[in-house]
């Protein structure tokens, strides 16, 4: 196994810069995800480091080799690609120990490899099938098996479950997750799925603009965003974003909405947390809150310095939860995430709470976290 290392990596198609001085570390047998919207560099980084794109400037090390002008054939990597890229006149069997006869490998060890990677994923049975008599999750199978049996340095996979339809995708996830622990290798791993990047990475990496906004593990993403883009992209409902102005009043610091019809105490503990806040003292901030950290009123449980009136525009039965689509005063649109026996409905004016010990502080203009 091994580490990849890409060093201030560039690519620009003409004058279109797909990515950005992108410097990152992809540690020994991690399983890393790039995530991103479309066309944020994701894919086109995957594919410098497979070396089916030429980089514009940089490095990028596979292990300790600097790998710039290696032939993809020759980078000891294996790639999953979305669309499986079978041969459709090869067997099962065939399509999985295609590259090992290239190579010139034994019989004997191709054959080993191929039934030892099929019973791992299950499609022991399927070896003597075409592509076009297996479904979406065994063809993915045996695309997978078929950089398996490669048993490369680094696996490359670029949107694999994309073509699956939704139980199935869930199910390829855990397994994939599942495989990775068992072959203890290093992945790295392209989606535009937050709920994929999420349940699957050891670290997370968010694109936008062929620019990396940010880096860490799933719940260091989700708990601390870097900047309103990640909070917005990670999370599903996304985070809730409200413009407001901050106030200090006896000693206070309150958000007060933008049409001045409301405003909300900020919780001491909460002010103390961001050290630069009284920069801020008068200007627009914003503030984000995920859809978890909004309650329905009850004067029993809630203060009323917490809370914003609204009107109940959608409500939306998950089964375990219920998903409240509200607008303030002004049409501003919130997300709640609310248990299965709260009681308001659809149209119905109420009040929500913010639990803002859970919210997060963005800069007006640059939309950064503030710190």
């Amino acid at each position: 196994m091994a580490k990849v290392f890409l060093d201030n990596v560039t690519k620009r198609f003409g004058q279109v810069l797909a990515v950005d001085s992108v410097t990152l570390e992809i540690k020994d047998r991690e399983f890393l995800v790039l995530v991103g919207p479309s066309g944020c560099g994701k894919s086109t980084t995957l594919r410098m480091v497979a070396g089916l794109e030429e980089i514009t400037s940089g490095k990028i090390y596979i292990g300790d080799r600097l790998v710039n002008d290696v032939p993809p054939k020759d980078r000891d990597i294996a790639m999953v690609f979305q669309n499986y890229a079978l041969y459709p006149h090869m067997d099962v069997y065939n399509n999985m120990a295609f590259g090992l006869k290239l190579r010139k490998f034994p019989k004997n060890e191709i054959d080993q490899r191929v039934k030892q990677a099929s019973k791992m994923l299950g499609i022991e049975n399927l070896l003597e099938r075409k592509p076009k008599a297996l479904s979406g999750g065994q063809r993915q199978r045996v695309a997978v098996g078929r950089a398996i049996v490669r048993e490369p340095k680094v696996f490359l996979m670029d949107e694999p479950l994309s073509n699956l339809d939704a139980k199935l995708r869930v199910q390829m996830r855990a397994e994939l997750s599942k495989l990775h622990r068992r072959l203890a290798t290093t992945v790295i791993y392209v989606t535009h799925d937050q709920t994929e990047a999420m349940t699957m990475g050891d670290r997370i990496v968010v694109m936008k603009d062929g620019i990396i906004h940010q880096v860490g593990s799933p719940l260091e993403i989700y708990n601390k965003p870097s900047n309103a883009f990640v909070g917005g992209f990670i999370g599903s409902p996304a985070m809730n974003f409200i413009p407001v102005r901050l106030e200090l009043d006896n000693e206070k610091w309150w958000l007060q909405t933008l049409n001045g019809l409301e405003r909300m105490a900020l919780p001491m503990e909460v002010g103390k947390r961001y050290g630069h806040l009284g920069d801020y003292l008068n200007q627009e901030i914003i503030l984000g809150i995920r859809p978890e950290h909004l309650h329905i009123y009850n004067p029993t449980l809630h203060s009323l310095e917490h809370s914003l009136a609204s009107v109940v525009e959608v409500r939306e039965p998950m089964g375990a939860e219920i998903y409240l689509y509200v607008a303030l005063q002004g049409g501003r649109p919130l997300v709640a995430r609310v248990s299965p026996d709260c009681p308001v409905r659809t149209g119905e004016n109420t009040r929500v709470v913010l639990d803002l010990n859970r919210c997060h502080l963005f800069d007006g203009k640059t939309e950064e976290i503030i710190g």
